[in-house]
């Protein structure tokens, strides 16, 4: 972060503007998403465990109200938040570093957390199709590959680490764009042409954490909630997979998991990744609500207003950097909508 940036987020993320935003944060609650943690000796690449320690410390020194996720929603049913300066903290998928690493910081700050587990991934019948094309792309001889996705062509130079990180930008950009019998093909295919066999098991860098050691990570505060089977973009699949999806993930945590958190995590969540089909069925089978990877915060609805809104829930993307965190939890990330005219 450039010196002139820290400094103005320093400034406006104060303890003295905090107080001036609070009404601007009226029934609004702040939720980071976090995914990967670090763990170089594993070759595992995510957030740093020393910055989240310290943007703990500073949540903590300037006494923010660190919530669970199921509290929060609890609040926000009611047409509530429960102060200005609400933070709620997420992981999606559930790979090891998420619980041994992101999980240990959590338990040091005694700071709940939800991990959003991929049932099919910690029963060990899948490991996620973008650390699949990762590994080929790792791993691959060829200085530059040729595929398709669904019919659009691709094709990249994959002779270095930064052409390999672009390439992989792309490829799964693409896959995002088809349906998943056309996204499992193209992978297959890149593989072929990359000369790179999988593995039926993923590695230990992309393996999940176990369904065995859930008592003792829910024993040091985290909690678990659905985030479908196989991690399908659910508006890409029929009616009966997006029911089986969501039914059978919640359905697999209620049995393995003592305080299962009732909220489900849409798989991908962009605004376009779900839509009504998921969200009546997440009401009918009992799930509180849902939230998204749109960028936003969590709002309480008002009077007459709920309809499907918990289903529709926004978060923040974790960023790396105490400031950057303050920015979304003070109610400075608020100000710059408003100056947006965003909602």
């Amino acid at each position: 972060m450039n010196p002139l940036k820290k400094g103005v987020l320093r400034v406006a993320c104060s303890r003295t503007m905090r107080r001036l935003y609070a009404p601007l944060l009226r029934n609004r609650a702040a939720i980071l998403m976090f995914h990967r943690f670090a763990c170089p000796d594993a070759g595992v690449e995510g957030h740093s465990p020393a910055t989240l320690r310290a943007v703990l410390e500073r949540l903590r020194r300037d006494r923010y109200r660190v919530v669970g996720l199921a509290e929060l929603f609890a609040a926000l049913d009611e047409g509530r938040v429960p102060e200005p300066n609400t933070v709620a903290f997420t992981i999606d998928d559930g790979y090891w570093d998420q619980a041994e690493i992101g999980g240990a910081v959590f338990a040091e700050y005694d700071c709940p957390v939800t991990t959003f587990a991929t049932t099919g991934f910690l029963d060990g019948t899948l490991w996620f199709w973008w650390d699949r094309v990762d590994y080929v792309l790792r791993r691959t001889p060829r200085p530059s590959l040729e595929a398709s996705v669904g019919n659009v062509a691709w094709r990249a130079a994959t002779a270095g680490d930064a052409d390999r990180r672009r390439a992989r930008a792309e490829f799964v950009a693409l896959c995002k764009s088809v349906s998943e019998e056309d996204k499992l093909a193209a992978i297959e295919r890149l593989a072929e042409r990359a000369e790179v066999a999988l593995p039926s098991a993923p590695p230990r860098e992309y393996a999940p954490l176990s369904w065995a050691d859930l008592p003792r990570y829910e024993a040091r505060g985290m909690t678990f909630g659905p985030h479908s089977v196989t991690h399908p973009v659910l508006s890409r699949v029929g009616d009966e997979q997006s029911r089986g999806e969501i039914e059978g993930s919640w359905r697999t945590l209620r049995a393995r998991a003592s305080r299962p958190a009732p909220i489900f995590c849409y798989p991908n969540g962009k605004a376009t990744d779900f839509g009504p089909r998921e969200t009546r069925l997440l009401a009918e089978i009992g799930l509180r609500g849902a939230v998204t990877g749109v960028s936003g915060y969590a709002t309480a609805a008002g009077a007459g207003e709920r309809g499907d809104c918990l289903y529709r829930v926004r978060r923040f993307a974790y960023e790396a950097h105490p400031l950057l965190v303050l920015q979304c939890a003070s109610g400075f990330e608020r100000v710059k909508q408003l100056i947006r005219r965003e909602a």
